[in-house]
């Protein structure tokens, strides 16, 4: 039996083995995890006064391990300024420049992290725009035609029928289709013929139009007569059909190419032009296939008489028929050419892709320039003895004059426009494709005289004095503040946007160029990259950020180029900012990103549509604008939705230099600006 004493102690044991040791660990004690870094995100700050933002810890042990639970102490040097409560929220109060610190104890004493945080006046934004150039139709029009009275009509995609009347405006007039028009001709101002996709003809007055059965559903690619009951059409597989004044028939050709060209000289000696070198002559009562020495497609053709006609085709082929055979022709270029018209036989134009010119005096071609690189798909010679010129994206030119001496004027053309640029007390500019270039005059935009090129796709400068414009093939545009001239470029490539500081000029573009002038000639640079690179932003030349696809940022410290790590892998398209701690860049998909001035971090997604471009008033004040009309405003915390006028793409954005307006440019020539007070 167990003593009473000993009894006492084992229950006493017993209950210092339950309850005494409830404080104590179960297992080996283990020391608190030691600091060895803090770090604060972001870096740097900006809100606008009234606004707040938290800020992020990232404190890590000795082991590299995320330590979530370090105590930390908050302190702000400018209270007054920007305050932050004790879980690291911060709150501007008014503008001005504050550092917040957060402290922790580390491995062998504090560690700390800072922020700086600049408070800006609370802005009001944009809150209404105006157009400032509405434009009139972006359709590529394939076919023009003038009625000898004072009307030209132009046709195109998507059922597109244009008119003018004595040099009036262009209007459009409904035909209720959506088919392509290929080709219009007429044989008097009240009897017109419309032809196009499936088989597609109209017939109509110059206002209301008709369906006509053509009896084909292949597409027609012209239209073209003698007379009222003298009308011929010519399409896909060698179809040709005829109109007698009664009734359409058909007429074999015996080929199956593609037929884009109609001329004749009489009822006995009409031809076809196509595909392959095809060129066919009519007789009265067949056709028949005529020797020629190219086998390249031919797209239009024209002469004066049985005995002189012209057919143009691709890469800048024209031959001659002399009545016994076909020659080819010494021309002064490889541009694709698709229509001819003359005045007479030492007076013939043919015009094509790039805005190319060429005129026959007679005995040789030499090549005009007509200030614009549109693609131009059509000509017609017109009552007044001008000729006017179609092409895509809704253009019309008209020449007046001959050779040499002539002068062109561009009465429509609605190119989508993907960048603008206003130099400081100097000119503005908008580019877009077509090699177009409008200028704002006062409050309007005019189009602007330019050596031909291709597709623009952006402009920059350092002055009034010293602007480019870059764009496809390797196409460079240089303007001295009086004209523009064609640069020598390294490179064939698309050249996609271009950056401008300290009389410098940078361009980025396909398969990771980089081009850098400092205004004698230009000097690829090594990006270390293959990817596409789309926009370009830096402080000066000597800290340059690019963007480009699959989250590529690059940044140049004046030495060389070095890679980014970004948090995206979606393509990213603009990159602007206030300062090398405050760079945004915007892409795909609605993918926003930020550099703080140690690292890229992910903002907020303002949408789900692709984003195209930035541009800012301020730290807190930064706009980016993209499809569908979204423009979204990021204020230092969150992006917030700006109510537009408009619902397409827009490319770009600038400031009206000395106002504090924006402008904003885009699809169909479009052109907005700001109406907000001035700043």
């Amino acid at each position: 039996m167990i003593p009473r004493l000993l009894r006492a102690s084992l229950a006493m044991a017993l209950l210092l083995a339950v309850f005494g040791c409830a404080d104590r660990p179960s297992g080996p004690q283990l020391p608190p995890p030691r600091l060895a870094s803090l770090v604060v995100v972001p870096a740097s700050l900006n809100l606008a006064a009234g606004l707040q933002s938290p800020l992020r810890v990232e404190a890590r042990d000795l082991a590299g391990t995320s330590v979530t639970d370090a105590a930390l102490t908050w302190r702000s040097d400018a209270p007054a300024v920007a305050a932050v409560d004790t879980a690291g929220v911060v709150r501007a109060i008014a503008p001005g420049v504050a550092r917040i610190t957060a402290n922790a104890v580390g491995v062998s004493g504090p560690l700390s992290a800072l922020v700086t945080v600049t408070v800006t006046a609370d802005a009001a934004g944009i809150t209404a725009w105006r157009p400032a150039r509405s434009g009139v139709s972006d359709v590529t029009f394939l076919g023009v035609w003038d009625d000898g009275a004072g009307t030209t009509y132009a046709v195109g995609q998507n059922g597109g029928l244009l008119r003018s009347r004595q040099d009036g405006p262009w209007e459009v007039v409904p035909l209720g289709t959506t088919e392509t028009l290929v080709g219009v001709w007429g044989s008097s101002p009240t009897d017109i013929w419309l032809v196009g996709g499936a088989g597609l003809i109209l017939r109509g007055d110059g206002t209301t139009f008709s369906r006509v059965n053509s009896g084909t559903s292949f597409t027609l690619l012209e239209v073209w007569g003698l007379a009222a009951d003298d009308v011929y059409f010519a399409g896909d597989r060698g179809t040709i059909l005829h109109w007698n004044g009664v009734a359409i028939e058909s007429m074999a050709s015996g080929v199956t190419d593609e037929l884009w060209g109609i001329w004749g000289a009489n009822s006995t000696t009409v031809f076809m032009a196509g595909n392959n070198g095809t060129i066919l002559r009519f007789n009265g009562s067949t056709w028949t296939r005529q020797a020629v020495p190219e086998a390249a497609p031919f797209f239009d053709i024209w002469g004066t008489s049985a005995g002189n006609v012209f057919a143009v085709g691709v890469q800048g082929t024209i031959v001659r028929f002399d009545g016994v055979q076909w020659q080819r022709m010494t021309t002064p270029g490889a541009a694709n050419l698709f229509a001819l018209r003359g005045r007479a036989f030492n007076d013939v134009y043919a015009v094509g892709n790039n805005g190319a010119t060429y005129h026959f005096d007679g005995n040789s071609w030499s090549a005009l320039s007509i200030g614009i690189g549109s693609n131009l798909r059509a000509i017609t010679l017109r009552g007044d003895g001008t000729l006017r010129l179609a092409g895509w994206y809704g253009t019309v030119i008209t020449l007046r004059g001959a050779g040499a001496g002539i002068v062109s004027t561009v009465n429509i053309s609605d190119p989508p426009l993907l960048s603008v640029y206003g130099a400081p007390q100097g000119p503005m500019f908008a580019v877009g494709f077509g090699g177009s270039v409008f200028r704002r005059s006062g409050t309007a935009w005019i189009t602007e005289r330019v050596p031909s090129a291709n597709d623009l796709y952006g402009i920059s400068g350092n002055s009034a004095t010293d602007i480019i414009a870059v764009g496809d093939t390797g196409s460079i545009l240089r303007y001295n503040g009086t004209t523009w001239r064609v640069d020598d470029s390294p490179t064939r490539l698309v050249l996609r946007s271009s950056w401008s500081s300290g009389g410098q000029h940078l361009i980025v573009g396909e398969r990771g160029t980089i081009l850098r002038s400092n205004g004698a000639g230009w000097t690829p640079q090594q990006s270390g990259t293959q990817r596409f690179l789309r926009a370009a932003w830096g402080t000066d030349p000597g800290n340059v950020f690019v963007v480009g696809d699959s989250g590529t940022v690059l940044r140049f410290d004046g030495g060389r180029w070095q890679p980014m790590v970004a948090p995206t892998q979606s393509r990213l398209r603009a990159i602007w900012g206030t300062s090398t701690t405050d760079v945004f860049a915007v892409g795909d998909s609605g993918t926003a990103i930020r550099f703080d001035g140690v690292s890229w971090q992910p903002l907020p997604k303002p949408t789900t549509r692709d984003l195209r471009a930035l541009w800012g008033r301020g730290p807190t004040e930064v706009y980016a604008v993209g499809d569908s009309g979204t423009v979204v405003r990021f204020n230092g915390v969150s992006w917030q939705p700006v109510t537009a006028p408009w619902r397409s793409i827009v490319y770009a954005l600038f400031g009206l230099p000395g106002t504090g307006a924006v402008a904003a440019v885009g699809e169909a020539g479009k052109i907005y600006e700001s109406t907000d007070p001035a700043r």
